[in-house]
């Protein structure tokens, strides 16, 4: 089963829906950042009241690999480069990138002045 990252507003991702990111914000977003596009093939279909509803993958580099669901961005096992990419999303959008068990990724200087991912736990 994929470990899943999500940029979220939330302390907690499965608060999300209490200060969403929306469509609109997503839609911006990806018109600000030319490494981002919607997917016109890739999907995800998630189960929702009345049905089954398709959410379209946001390609990174042409590689679809994030999508955003109702109020979040998710990504499922992503590598260090994805991770890196989701961490300066979340900047953008004010939020957070947070894992399955609420551990936050943010990045952190080492003493030769170089990013580095830092993972939080709870």
């Amino acid at each position: 089963m994929p470990y899943d990252l999500r940029v979220v507003r939330t302390a907690n991702w499965l608060e999300a829906a209490t200060n969403p990111i929306t469509r609109e914000e997503i839609d911006r977003l990806i018109q600000s950042d030319p490494e981002l596009d919607w997917s016109s093939s890739d999907y995800v279909e998630m189960k929702q009241e009345g049905g089954i509803s398709r959410f379209y993958m946001i390609a990174w580099n042409g590689m679809s690999c994030f999508w955003w669901y109702e109020d979040q961005i998710r990504c499922a096992s992503p590598n260090e480069q994805q991770v890196a990419k989701l961490i300066g999303i979340a900047e953008k959008l004010k939020a957070k990138l947070v894992g399955d068990d609420g551990e936050r990724y943010t990045f952190s200087r080492s003493l030769f002045g170089k990013l580095k991912i830092k993972i939080v736990r709870p």
